[in-house]
């Protein structure tokens, strides 16, 4: 058979055939090639597990500590620089060397709770708020218990 009329016979069922058809065909060669072009690629390398949390190192933010115990905040960051009665509201502020936390404790059900915290640079250096808490945590001051000395310590008043 001549070139010319094995072109025009491969061709002669695609003038037939209707619209749908064309479309399934041409979404079918879409697929196809598609599929050749996942299967060129490299397969992903496994993504390594990050290490669970530390419990001991802050988070990034200052409002992690919005509703806990005064017990849980001084676990984290120790004894605060200052501590202020405000009516039944207590104050607390942890000072550091770039930054300061301000914390609100308010009488709840439960006893205090933190109702208001913000972290802030306390000098002319921009600091992130996970640096500072970051920073507080490091130089956090014991927390004094019973268990730790016979007579508790009273908090430093400055």
């Amino acid at each position: 058979m001549a070139p010319r009329l094995r072109m025009l016979l491969a061709l002669l069922p695609a003038a037939c055939a209707s619209a749908e058809e064309r479309e399934a065909a041409a979404f079918q060669a879409a697929i196809a090639s598609s599929r050749a072009s996942l299967a060129a690629l490299a397969p992903e390398a496994p993504v390594p597990a990050s290490p669970p949390p530390s419990q001991a190192l802050p988070g990034t933010a200052a409002t992690q500590f919005l509703g806990t115990a005064p017990e849980t905040v001084q676990r984290r960051l120790g004894e605060p620089s200052l501590r202020r009665a405000e009516g039944s509201a207590e104050i607390w502020l942890y000072a550091g060397d770039a930054c300061a936390l301000d914390l609100v404790l308010y009488p709840g059900p439960g006893g205090l709770r933190v109702g208001h915290a913000a972290a802030r640079a306390s000098g002319t250096e921009s600091v992130t708020e996970a640096d500072c808490l970051q920073d507080l945590a490091a130089g956090a001051r014991p927390h004094y218990t019973p268990a730790m000395t016979s007579q508790r310590q009273p908090p430093v008043r400055r």
